[in-house]
């Protein structure tokens, strides 16, 4: 089932796309989960042109095989090392997204049917504005 299709269906049960997580971001884990951090800069990646849509969790890499691309210009084949670390904290970065997505739909499912059958803690874990 799509998402568009799972917001229509089933609103109160999937995760929407544009808005934080409602629940603690370590409930239901038994440790912390260490938090994503920016190594680049903002002024690193406006003096590197490095576009919008690039500038993630992966930007410090892109900076480092945009650098080795300048370096060994027109063998851009001497950057394949920086290449494949680029791609895997993209796919990384993707796979982390989608878990996350993931634990969000399921800790919905578990309030909703929490709620259903009038449980005293379904608001359990739920961050308080």
């Amino acid at each position: 089932m799509g998402h568009t299709w799972s917001e229509y269906v089933a609103p109160e049960t999937t995760p929407l796309r544009d808005k934080p997580s409602q629940f603690e971001p370590h409930f239901g884990f038994s440790t912390e989960r260490r938090e994503k951090k920016m190594i680049a800069s903002l002024a690193e990646m406006e003096s590197a042109k490095v576009p919008l849509d690039a500038r993630d969790f992966c930007a410090h890499m892109l900076l480092n095989l945009r650098g080795c691309i300048r370096e060994h210009f027109p063998f851009n084949s001497h950057c394949h090392h920086e290449r494949e670390e680029y791609y895997e904290c993209q796919y990384h970065d993707y796979l982390d997204r989608m878990k996350d997505y993931e634990r969000e739909k399921r800790l919905l499912q578990r309030r909703h049917q929490l709620r259903q059958g009038g449980a005293p803690n379904a608001e359990e874990g739920t961050i308080s504005a």
